[in-house]
């Protein structure tokens, strides 16, 4: 049988700064939000061969809070690798569910050491008519 700390389970990113709040002194967030790429992403034939509209909102926690040294991007983790990484693994091929696509971001994004969770949104844009969304989100911590 297996057996989870509560601490493997994120409902939100909102629950993942709480957690690393009680664990560090302060969290700096990296983001990357409202990216709109054309994906071919969906399990039905109509999908299928047929890009549509997502939108990725990605999130990365790092402890603490500090001033960079040298006011330099070296004494950071430079943000763009989100967007590097979400071209990667949009690279990667085909995939039919946005659970398997947010899987292979979050890991991504999630690699640097200094990464102490991550979030990612994704939101199919146009499936529905009139009001209303469709996504998935997922949110882990190391």
């Amino acid at each position: 049988m297996l057996f989870l700390k509560q601490s493997d389970f994120m409902t939100s990113h909102t629950d993942a700064i709480t957690n690393l709040l009680s664990s560090y002194k302060g969290v700096t967030t990296l983001f990357l939000e409202d990216i709109v790429r054309d994906v071919d992403i969906g399990v039905h034939d109509y999908e299928i061969g047929n890009p549509q509209r997502v939108r990725f909102d990605i999130y990365v926690l790092i402890s603490g809070v500090k001033n960079p040294e040298n006011d330099a991007i070296e004494d950071v983790l430079n943000y763009e690798y989100l967007l590097d990484s979400l071209e990667e693994v949009l690279s990667l091929g085909r995939f039919s569910l946005l659970e398997s696509l947010a899987n292979h971001l979050i890991n991504s994004i999630s690699e640097p050491e200094s990464v102490k969770a991550a979030s990612v949104v994704i939101t199919k844009l146009d499936i529905l008519d009139g009001d209303g969304r469709l996504g998935c989100s997922m949110t882990k911590t190391k």
